[in-house]
């Protein structure tokens, strides 16, 4: 599951994904109720193991969104509330037979320093959780 706030941000990683082969289940704030509707029901069709790539806006899937398959986050809009943060892992934390592990994938943007400061504060609330935070060097 892709996490973002704006849907523009959405419609970019739609289009660079579909370049790649990929064939993600869109949800957002701005679909109708219907359209939600039908893309949740395609998402839990899927057979168990099949893969998912779910895009979505934090704020459609913060709250009563449940897909127990999930087990990948890739959080791409900056956050500082462990709350927040709390809510989104959660999403991941449902049983689910086929799931071993889960994953969360922060992107951080460490050219700017209020950015840097949510990410100091988002490092304390995965430790909260109980997660390793595993750095990459994003040159390699």
């Amino acid at each position: 599951m892709v996490l973002t706030q704006r849907t523009a941000h959405l419609d970019a990683i739609l289009a660079a994904l579909h370049d790649k082969g990929s064939h993600p289940i869109v949800l957002h704030g701005r679909m109708s109720r219907k359209q939600r509707g039908d893309r949740i029901a395609e998402l839990d069709t899927l057979p168990p193991d099949d893969p998912r790539i779910l895009l979505a806006t934090g704020k459609l899937v913060g709250e009563g969104f449940n897909h127990p398959p999930l087990d990948t986050l890739v959080l791409a809009m900056p956050i500082s509330w462990k709350g927040l943060l709390q809510q989104y892992a959660g999403r991941l934390h449902r049983e689910h037979a086929t799931k071993t592990d889960v994953r969360i994938l922060d992107v951080v943007d460490t050219g700017h320093p209020a950015l840097l400061r949510m990410w100091d504060r988002r490092q304390q609330g995965y430790r909260a959780m109980g997660y390793r935070i595993a750095e990459e060097d994003p040159m390699r």
